[in-house]
C-alpha cells in the first residue's frame, strides 16, 4: 500500500466519521453541543499530528538526500 492510498483511507475515514456525527446530532441521537465541544479539539489534534508528520517527512526526505549524495561520490 503506498502513501497515497493510505492517505485517501484516512480522509475517507475522516469524512464517514464527521458524516456520522452530523446525522446522528440532527436526529437527536447524540447531543450536538458535546459534539461541538469536542469537535474543535479533535481537529486541533488532527493538525498537530499533520504538522508533525510533514516536519518528519521532511527531516527523512534531507537526511536522505544527504545520504544518496556521500553514497554517489563513494562509489
Amino acid at each position: 500500500m503506498n502513501s497515497r492510498n493510505l492517505f485517501a483511507f484516512v480522509l475517507s475515514a475522516i469524512v464517514l466519521g464527521i458524516t456520522l456525527l452530523a446525522l446522528l446530532g440532527i436526529w437527536n441521537v447524540i447531543d450536538w453541543s458535546y459534539v461541538q465541544k469536542y469537535f474543535w479539539k479533535s481537529i486541533q489534534s488532527l493538525i498537530i499530528i499533520l504538522i508533525s508528520s510533514v516536519v518528519i517527512y521532511m527531516i527523512q526526505s534531507l537526511l536522505g538526500k544527504e545520504e544518496q549524495q556521500e553514497e554517489r561520490t563513494i562509489s
